[in-house]
């Protein structure tokens, strides 16, 4: 594969970037989705035996990049549409979320709770009793639907507050959560309050953001994968895990990996299909969870060699997707949008982030 940076390279290797598109981020948000899926179908297949050691410690490791990086990109565009006022606000990312949230949590449960026992892990299993209360304590494979209606809300009433300072406090509340100084007695609201940081930095420092895009190089790539491998090895190899600021900064320097990573990948061909993906995080996101069930509840009762373990996990990764977006034109096809979308009038038409 070569580039076109210099007139002796060929030009069949460069993608165009799509026109009002930052392109980095849509690359950006496509690798983050793909990590997202990986995330579960580890999860989903490791109780199994269907996960090699390696690709269990590169998930874990993963930690500190897919969801920080995710919401990175889902902060830059919040501006315009806080400057719309609320009536915008409620429609476009509170309601449409919290109405996503809610139905795909309800067809979660259906896909899964009819699955043999132990096919899906405790995380993903429902009871029926627990159904009412997901306002209360969210789903821990959808939080982000619902942190994203509860950070706009959030954005909308401190929209007169300097970003400098909401920069530091979500900062400590990353680092207190982080360090597991500060619990909520619930993982998707850890969640929730150790990643509003970067929701905040998309949005406030997206300047800032598009600076360090615009000088990715490969040599700053190598330099950010390297520095964040020597902090996540040191803080496990000294057990500094819990020490406040070392789990902030290793999301600090994966987040900025990420940025510089996509920002390069943006300039290839190769991009341009992540990128797609990145424009279709919507559909992938509502329903890798119940097609990984499906997939790995047909796979449970399997024995293969460890080398085939790895093309396991990648299958299923890709199958998900896959068959997540056949499921989205197939929905669409048959005028059942409103799996994607507020029903009826009430349509925005929305990407997620």
């Amino acid at each position: 594969m070569t580039r076109t940076r210099t007139g002796r390279h060929r030009s069949t290797t460069r993608s165009a970037a799509p026109a009002g598109r930052l392109d980095w981020v849509d690359v950006a948000k496509g690798l983050s989705i793909i990590l997202v899926v990986l995330h579960h179908a580890v999860m989903f297949l490791e109780p199994h035996g269907l996960v090699p050691g390696p690709v269990a410690a590169l998930n874990l490791a993963l930690t500190s990049l897919r969801m920080p990086l995710f919401l990175l990109a889902s902060g830059l565009f919040l501006a315009p549409v806080l400057e719309r006022g609320w009536r915008t606000l409620l429609h476009r990312r509170v309601a449409l979320f919290l109405w996503l949230y809610l139905l795909w949590t309800v067809v979660q449960f259906a896909v899964i709770t009819p699955l043999p026992t132990g096919t899906a892990p405790d995380f993903a299993v429902l009871d029926a009793a627990d159904l009412p209360l997901v306002l209360l304590y969210p789903d821990p494979s959808m939080w982000f639907l619902y942190a994203l209606a509860l950070y706009s809300v959030a954005a909308r009433l401190l929209r007169r507050v300097p970003g400098s300072l909401l920069l530091v406090a979500t900062g400590v509340l990353s680092t207190l959560v982080g360090a597991g100084i500060l619990e909520f007695g619930w993982h998707a609201w850890e969640l929730t309050a150790r990643y509003a940081f970067f929701f905040v930095l998309g949005w406030h420092g997206r300047r800032l953001v598009e600076r360090v895009a615009a000088r990715s190089t490969l040599l700053w790539v190598l330099t950010a994968a390297v520095l964040a491998v020597a902090v996540a090895a040191a803080s496990v190899l000294l057990d500094l895990h819990d020490v406040p600021g070392v789990a902030f900064v290793l999301n600090l320097v994966a987040v900025t990996g990420g940025v510089l990573a996509a920002a390069q990948l943006a300039r290839w061909r190769i991009g341009r299909g992540v990128a797609a993906l990145g424009r279709r995080t919507l559909p992938i996101y509502l329903a890798n969870v119940p097609l990984v069930a499906l997939l790995t509840a047909l796979l449970a009762s399997t024995a293969p060699p460890v080398a085939v373990q790895y093309g396991i996990v990648a299958l299923v990764t890709a199958g998900a997707v896959a068959l997540s977006l056949a499921l989205h034109r197939g929905l669409i096809a048959i005028r059942a949008g409103w799996f994607y979308d507020l029903p009826g009038q009430w349509a925005v038409r929305p990407r997620i982030g």
